[in-house]
């Protein structure tokens, strides 16, 4: 969600000052904390998910924004905004680990997701309820003592779906932490399991009985006179096979490519001069 509709108003509304000219500059502040923090968060969750997964970062980052939208919603003063969004930057700095998530799983680039604009869009349209819609928000109400609190509890219950979509049906998509054993997806295995066991069953009956009434009329029919004889199916000679045999490989060769690992890059190889440029910049534009 973006908070660039509503910004100025929120700022306006905690009475920092008369001057109309230092509500941006507040606002500048606001928005930054959550770039910085970002900034500043982003290369330890990528070495953490190195370590324990892609999956339990992204849950992470999923759970500290939920928790960050909350704080800042009910914020009523600039110190709580600002934690806010600090808060949700730094729980949230693992867009590389999304990313690179999302590179692992759909590796057409051309297929990727981009940018949406449902944030700002969501933002602008469901903040000061009560001004904008008194029909069905009445003042005196939890939304007029908060009036910003409306779109963060909306994307608060839309991060819920994703944490219990996350949780269920997300697969972790490192090499070497792929395997191991993921309570929560078998979980949601099962519940697919029992959501399309009935389906599945119907359709293997309606197929059996299609294929047994033909099989049972190809039976039924009496072969023509000159076809009938009690003589089995011809044998031939078995031939050798023209392909060479596979080497045989054991179980601990198998272990060993599986458990091989490529060499780490070093931080220098990794941070090099233009990367180091892009990341300042982002930093500084963000």
């Amino acid at each position: 969600m973006s908070i660039f509709p509503y910004i100025y108003f929120m700022i306006r509304s905690f009475r920092i000052t008369e001057n109309e000219d230092q509500i941006s500059f507040y606002a500048g502040l606001v928005t930054s904390a959550f770039a910085l923090a970002e900034f500043s968060t982003g290369v330890l969750w990528g070495r953490l998910s190195d370590r324990i997964g892609r999956k339990p970062v992204l849950m992470a980052g999923l759970i500290g924004t939920f928790l960050s939208m909350l704080v800042f919603g009910f914020a009523s003063s600039l110190p709580i905004a600002l934690l806010g969004r600090a808060l949700g930057g730094a729980l949230n700095g693992n867009i590389g680990v999304l990313q690179t998530t999302v590179a692992e799983i759909v590796t057409d680039k051309e297929h990727q997701p981009s940018a949406s604009i449902l944030g700002p869009l969501i933002g602008g349209a469901l903040a000061d309820p009560c001004k904008n819609y008194p029909r069905w928000f009445a003042r005196g109400t939890l939304f007029d003592r908060y009036p910003f609190l409306l779109p963060n509890v909306v994307c608060a219950m839309v991060l819920v779906l994703g944490i219990i979509t996350g949780i269920l049906f997300l697969e972790e998509t490192h090499q070497e932490k792929k395997y191991r054993r993921d309570i929560g997806l078998e979980i949601g295995h099962g519940i697919l399991r029992f959501f399309t066991r009935k389906r599945r069953a119907g359709l293997f009956d309606k197929f059996t009985d299609a294929s047994f009434a033909e099989s049972r009329s190809l039976l039924d029919d009496e072969p023509p006179p000159g076809y009938r004889t009690t003589e089995g199916s011809p044998r031939y000679p078995s031939s050798r096979s023209l392909s060479p045999a596979a080497p045989p490989y054991s179980r601990a060769d198998a272990r060993i490519v599986l458990q091989r690992k490529d060499p780490p890059i070093g931080m220098q190889k990794a941070f090099t001069r233009p990367v180091m440029i892009h990341i300042i910049g982002f930093g500084i534009l963000a």
